[in-house]
């Protein structure tokens, strides 16, 4: 099984990455969320999964966070969800909010997602909710709701900038729950103060 691949981006496409490997080039699917992070002429390692199928080449899948390369896996679990599902998905939100839609068995919220109706929806909880670690709801549920919209932006940019987005929400939370009224530039600032203790 391959468990990852470590090598030159050469190129950065909306939705894919090559990655170059001695002489070989390797073309990737990636999260917008992956994307984000790469640039180009740089060596990144990749989390992979190798996509089979009998009508067509065998294709690659690329993540630079565990978090949202086992949340992929997770999603493979479901019924009727294969590889090009499960990444409109993870493109849909981050990991840890479709997380949390899951494990509080949120169909409104999760039939919203990209090609995901409402029977779907309900039978991804079933299969899945028992499979998501809700360790992360109780910091989830307490981020206040009238703040919730900007705990999530400044969680994606903190993200964007190389944080690991489990450390960023648990920051950003506790900012949030000390002072529920901080604007989203110094929201940003305390956490960056924090995580970089």
């Amino acid at each position: 099984m391959l468990e990852g691949i470590e090598g030159l981006v050469r190129e950065i496409r909306e939705s894919e990455v090559v990655v170059k490997i001695g002489g070989l080039f390797f073309r990737l699917n990636c999260t917008p969320n992956t994307i984000a992070k790469l640039s180009g002429d740089r060596e990144f390692f990749f989390l992979t999964y190798v996509s089979y199928s009998q009508d067509r080449p065998p294709e690659l899948y690329g993540f630079l966070d565990r978090e949202e390369e086992e949340l992929f896996n997770i999603l493979l679990k479901a019924s009727k969800i294969g590889p090009k599902s499960a990444m409109k998905i993870l493109s849909s939100s981050s990991p840890s909010r479709i997380k949390q839609i899951i494990s509080s068995k949120n169909v409104a919220e999760l039939s919203s997602l990209p090609g995901i109706g409402k029977k779907t929806a309900e039978r991804m909880i079933v299969e899945l909710s028992s499979l998501i670690d809700s360790s992360f709801v109780e910091s989830e549920e307490t981020m206040p709701d009238v703040r919730r919209s900007v705990g999530e932006e400044a969680i994606v940019a903190l993200a964007s900038l190389g944080f690991d987005e489990s450390q960023a929400r648990r920051t950003v939370v506790k900012i949030l729950r000390n002072s529920p009224d901080v604007d989203m530039h110094e929201l940003i600032k305390g956490a960056l103060k924090e995580m970089r203790k």
